[in-house]
């Protein structure tokens, strides 16, 4: 998965968490979206582009 596109799906996932008032913003851990992936995409990818997305949405 490119960077972008892994940005881009990780952005719209916390939006969605955070519209859901299911989970704060910062307890959106890197192993919380894998379990929630379905373990479909390696927790090192996830944790990086987390990193950034928690950046771009502050």
């Amino acid at each position: 998965m490119t960077d972008t596109t892994m940005i881009d799906r990780l952005k719209q996932f916390v939006e969605s968490e955070m519209r859901s008032c299911s989970m704060d913003f910062g307890c959106i851990t890197p192993e919380y979206v894998y379990r929630m992936w379905g373990g479909n995409v390696a927790i090192d990818e996830i944790a990086n582009a987390l990193v950034i997305v928690k950046r771009q949405l502050v």
